[in-house]
């Protein structure tokens, strides 16, 4: 439990087999990205990130990339939208997501923590947010992460 900027956090799982967070000038590899493409789903999540080629476990995948948005009045009304402590202040990836050209973390979609498709996780350090594999990706898989209940709080009608 820890209790940083007026919000109290509790850590329920063992975080001592995550990867580290990297430096902040740490960008994706280019045989990763090259590894990854953006494509419609065919369903009604649109747009994902799935694999080329496989992905080994702990693969750094990048940095949450987004305009800073402070709001008092909880969650923003936003698809592409990852708090950054817990309530105040948001990350909106809305702009980035428009690029399709090129993977970025904020075209991963939502599976359940828990399913055989969750399998990026994401940690958050210092108001930044790193995404990486959470187990060894093959070659055709969409790459996913929980959102986390937060997300879907007042969306459950449209949670994929």
């Amino acid at each position: 439990m820890s209790f940083v900027d007026g919000i109290l956090r509790i850590q329920l799982e063992d975080t001592t087999n995550l990867p580290k967070m990297p430096p902040p000038d740490t960008t994706i590899s280019q045989t990763t990205l090259g590894s990854i493409k953006v494509q419609d789903t065919g369903s009604r999540k649109g747009f994902g990130s799935f694999c080329l080629s496989p992905l080994p476990q702990d693969e750094f995948l990048g940095f949450y990339e987004g305009k800073v948005i402070i709001s008092l009045d909880g969650l923003p009304n936003t698809e592409y939208i990852m708090s950054l402590d817990g309530g105040v202040t948001f990350l909106d990836g809305f702009q980035r997501a428009r690029d399709r050209t090129i993977f970025s973390p904020v075209h991963l979609n939502h599976e359940d923590k828990g399913s055989p498709g969750c399998n990026c996780l994401r940690i958050l350090d210092d108001n930044r947010v790193a995404f990486f594999t959470a187990r060894p990706i093959e070659m055709g898989e969409e790459l996913c992460f929980d959102y986390g209940g937060s997300y879907w709080q007042g969306r459950e009608e449209t949670k994929i």
